[in-house]
């Protein structure tokens, strides 16, 4: 695949701001928290993984990446919806930012000598 244009970055910049204004709704209990929610975490997710297929770097560490924005955005639209699940993919996407950062942190260390 070819390297995405400027406006699909741009496009998951602003995708992700929706996320975020979706989360500030959803705490204050603004009533548009399910569309910002919505329109952000699909658009995020769709442009996460175009972005994910066309990137060259190729570590382990991205599997829990991946578990954890995917839960992320679930937990944040289940939220925002009023429904109790959210709250359990928000301890997901919690226990999977913790292992990919554990797990990307060890990755780039160099291999241990055998002494």
């Amino acid at each position: 695949m070819k390297n995405p244009s400027s406006f699909v970055r741009y496009s998951f910049l602003i995708s992700l701001g929706f996320l975020f204004v979706g989360i500030l709704f959803t705490m204050t209990g603004w009533p548009a928290a399910e569309l910002f929610s919505i329109i952000g975490g699909v658009a995020s997710l769709v442009l996460y993984g175009l972005f994910s297929r066309v990137s060259t770097g190729r570590v382990r560490s991205v599997y829990p990446r991946h578990v954890a924005f995917g839960a992320l955005v679930v937990a944040q639209i289940l939220r925002s919806l009023h429904i109790a699940a959210g709250s359990y993919f928000l301890l997901v996407a919690l226990a999977a930012f913790i292992i990919w950062l554990a797990w990307s942190v060890l990755e780039q260390l160099p291999p241990a000598e055998n002494d």
